[in-house]
């Protein structure tokens, strides 16, 4: 029984440390798509070369803060579906919702 308590010990704390990655996911897509909104502002209200080329590096900077977060979402999917396998072999429904 004590090994089964220390088993989902760890298991929540997994699952902890999952939700924190998630908000690290949510983290890059807040700022890709606030450096692409920079960018297309610069590019709209701003002339001059200087500005458009500045505009396209923010964008640019933004659309791959969102290509990184999309890696880690998928990441995160993988290993939540991990997590629910081994509480299922535990036998413990952790995660799951009433």
């Amino acid at each position: 029984m004590k090994r089964n308590g220390e088993k989902i010990k760890i298991l929540l704390a997994e699952e902890q440390t999952l939700l924190s990655r998630e908000r690290t996911m949510h983290s890059y897509m807040q700022t890709g798509l606030a450096f692409t909104s920079v960018g297309l502002i610069i590019m709209k209200f701003m002339e001059g070369i200087f500005y458009f080329i500045s505009g396209i590096l923010f964008i640019i900077l933004g659309w791959l803060l969102i290509i990184e977060s999309g890696r880690r979402y998928i990441k995160f999917r993988k290993a939540v579906a991990e997590l629910r396998k081994k509480e299922a072999e535990l036998g413990y429904k952790i995660g799951k919702i009433r």
